[in-house]
């Protein structure tokens, strides 16, 4: 079964020792055009630097990133902030207690590994701090975003300077928090050793 055409091209090309000229067949390859492409740009448009693929337009795919705290717009940009820096401060914890340089000594991988992430959540929210002032600088644009049938949208609080501010603050107090809830748990829970 054949699955993609050829045209063979014949180009003349001056090789620069000889000055003489070769011919080199090229071949360009094609999809056939009666079958249906799985993988394509969103909406034909192929400057878009975004495929549609099987798993990317699947609704179950398009509910659960919906529902990431980062893309929820009903929510304020703080709460998204506290609510991701609980999960990364709380996260961050385990492998600085289990894999840090003092993960032998007895009572004090606990305390080390949980300062050491309460340490990169501040690392990380002077990162976001930068980011948002280098990001949005200027004025909002006036311009509002519409769809195709011109219903006009609502613009993400979060791209903005006091959205971004406020996310970066709610970062920092659910980072911090998330890496103190990690070291309680570690303090109180008689299992964990």
């Amino acid at each position: 079964m054949k699955t993609a055409s050829s045209r063979v091209v014949s180009r003349q090309a001056v090789t620069p020792a000889t000055l003489r000229t070769v011919s080199r067949p090229s071949v360009c390859a094609r999809a056939e055009p009666n079958r249906a492409q799985i993988i394509k740009p969103v909406n034909g448009d192929p400057f878009v630097g975004f495929f549609e693929t099987p798993v990317t337009s699947a609704p179950i795919v398009a509910t659960y990133l919906s529902n990431l705290p980062a893309y929820r717009m009903g929510v304020s940009p703080t709460l998204r902030g506290v609510e991701i820096g609980l999960a990364h401060g709380f996260l961050l914890a385990g492998p600085f207690i289990k894999l840090g340089p003092l993960r032998n000594v007895a009572g004090t991988a606990e305390i080390v590994g949980c300062a050491s992430a309460a340490g990169v959540v501040l690392i990380l929210a002077l990162c976001l701090s930068i980011y948002g002032s280098a990001t949005f600088q200027g004025a909002a644009t006036p311009v509002g975003l519409k769809t195709l049938s011109g219903r006009a949208i609502s613009r993400d609080p979060l791209q903005s300077a006091e959205g971004w501010s406020g996310f970066a603050a709610g970062w920092t107090v659910g980072g911090l928090s998330g890496a103190g809830f990690a070291y309680i748990l570690t303090q109180v829970l008689p299992y964990y050793q």
